[in-house]
């Protein structure tokens, strides 16, 4: 199997602690992790933790991740 076969991409719900932000869905092309920063509507959020909500389907995942406010973009 070549490498773009082994490939998974991953539909994340991110959800943001405190409730102050919605969260967003988002497709991402790698795997997040704690530590990890995201950014969606011009904020910057650091990811907390992942859960996999359920095992990866051919080359297709769905993940949750929770994360915090850091700052807003310029």
């Amino acid at each position: 199997m070549s490498e773009d076969n082994d490939t998974i991409y991953y539909k994340v719900s991110y959800v943001v602690l405190d409730n102050k932000h919605p969260g967003a869905i988002i497709s991402e092309d790698k795997r997040p992790v704690p530590g990890d920063e995201v950014t969606f509507d011009n904020r910057v959020f650091e990811i907390l933790e992942v859960a996999e909500l359920m095992p990866p389907t051919g080359s297709f995942g769905f993940l949750h991740a929770t994360c915090r406010f850091i700052r807003e973009l310029d």
